[in-house]
């Protein structure tokens, strides 16, 4: 009864999922405005239903994700608390913990297999015919008996053994994946982190602009009312004021966003309080022989061994396969104890059996596993295949792209000298007469492009670390 009153319940509640479609359509067909108006209605009953609430998939151990930080937090405080926060770690190693809950179901084929049961049952007895021969005289009993047995795969030419090590190398797999998942997540916490810094920096260079423009300003507007210059200077300097303006409040909104996806690859609620520890610096990676890292990478890297175990546990499968077409080997005890109503005594059966249990013809059934697991096998070594080679032209990709970006920084550094020292000589030459607005206008926006230049160069040399330290195995180290 417990089952069918389970499904009258999913058959109600499926009622009423469909209830609402089916009354839009039906009033959309009489009328809109009647069916619109009663979706407002639902929609308003739902958001009051629903406000100051949280999402129905929070339970309650996910309420501290919304937690506030009382100091800035440097890259590796937020690593520590994106493996202790982030979903992904989570998912990763439930997944192989379930590798070794398979791993022990595969195993129990080792032991010994206990089944006991209690039958109980009304049986009808046909006795011997009358003493006229023509009717037979019957009786009724209640029989009860329980029993036990005890069975055991001696032998079966490797099979269970096969299967044991796919079931060990699908879960030294999972493991690798796991590792792998902690290195995802760092490295989106790393680009994420780094692309926090490279926004804040932004910003504070668009305020250093903002200041040039507003010296500029006052400048201009000293030497137009002493008659030094014309509006047309005073016009261009409001102009390159309020555009610096623009540049500040635009480079503060990227922040924001910025400290969004920080959290997100965090695996928390993003607030006013998650604050990073800005570089101002950025020191120069010691970088390995190219060689040396690809070999390393096909090593080390954790998606690199989980292919491995994978091709190793399709191996076994296929043997696994090969040896279950043989017969098994089997042996087991059975013991009973019957007990018939009316009748004196028990009725004690044991019974101990030795024998070979094959499947003879089976429509072909094993023949097409070996095939499948064959396949398979070849499948999963074309896919090691090509992993390697994605590996071998990543880590190539950004090794050169570190490469140039410590070039790009130097570059940018001498860049950034230069442009300044024109500016500061451009606004003493204007202040004194002796070159013109325009002439003071385009050293400070070559100052301004490279001030962002220089930011841009830290930011990407620390991606191309990043990046080339996560597509070789490692994550970053203090």
């Amino acid at each position: 009864m417990r089952s069918w009153n389970g499904i009258a319940i999913i058959y109600a509640t499926g009622m009423k999922v469909f209830t609402f479609p089916i009354s839009v359509w039906l009033g959309g067909c009489s009328s809109f405005e009647k069916t619109v108006l009663k979706n407002e209605q639902q929609i308003h009953h739902i958001s009051k239903t629903t406000e100051n609430t949280l999402p129905a998939f929070l339970d309650p151990s996910d309420r501290d994700t919304i937690i506030s930080f009382d100091h800035e937090l440097d890259l590796y405080e937020l690593l520590d608390l994106a493996f202790a926060r982030n979903p992904e770690t989570k998912i990763a190693w439930r997944q192989a913990a379930l590798a070794s809950a398979q791993k022990t179901k595969i195993d129990s084929a080792f032991y010994p297999h206990v089944t006991a049961s209690l039958n109980a049952a009304r049986a009808e007895q046909l006795n011997a015919p009358d003493s006229d021969g023509k009717h037979l005289t019957t009786s009724l009993s209640n029989v009860i008996y329980p029993q036990i047995e005890i069975s055991y795969s001696l032998f079966k030419f490797g099979a269970h053994k096969e299967s044991s090590q796919v079931a060990l190398s699908t879960l030294k797999a999972a493991n690798f994946q796991y590792n792998q998942a902690l290195q995802d997540v760092a490295y989106r916490v790393e680009l994420a982190y780094f692309s926090l810094d490279s926004a804040i920096a932004i910003v504070k260079a668009n305020e250093q602009n903002l200041e040039d423009a507003k010296v500029a300003l006052d400048a201009a507007q000293s030497r137009h009312q002493s008659g030094l210059a014309n509006r047309q200077d005073l016009l261009k300097a409001q102009a390159a004021h309020s555009a610096a303006a623009f540049e500040l409040e635009n480079s503060r909104s990227a922040v924001e966003s910025a400290r969004a996806h920080l959290a997100v690859a965090i695996g928390v609620r993003v607030n006013d309080g998650l604050r990073v520890v800005t570089s101002n610096t950025q020191a120069i990676p010691d970088v390995d022989e190219l060689e040396n890292l690809i070999e390393k990478s096909l090593k080390m890297r954790q998606d690199m061994r989980a292919k491995w175990e994978l091709l190793a546990a399709k191996q076994h499968g296929l043997e696994a396969k090969k040896y279950d077409q043989y017969p098994e080997l089997i042996a087991g005890l059975r013991a009973s104890r019957k007990k018939i109503q009316d009748t004196p005594g028990m009725y004690n059966n044991f019974e101990a059996y030795l024998g070979f249990r094959w499947d003879i013809f089976d429509g072909h059934l094993k023949m097409a596993e070996r095939l499948m697991a064959h396949e398979e096998l070849e499948i999963a070594r074309q896919q090691l295949k090509a992993k390697a080679l994605g590996v071998v032209g990543e880590v190539w990709e950004y090794f050169y792209v570190l490469k140039s970006a410590i070039k790009k920084l130097d570059s940018a550094q001498n860049s950034e000298r230069c442009a300044w020292d024109a500016a500061n000589y451009a606004q003493e030459a204007y202040t004194n007469g002796l070159c013109s607005f325009t002439d003071l206008l385009t050293s400070q926006n070559a100052l301004s492009v490279a001030r962002k230049q220089l930011v841009c160069a830290k930011n990407d040399l620390s991606v191309s670390w990043v990046r080339l330290a996560y597509y070789t195995g490692k994550i970053l180290e203090k």
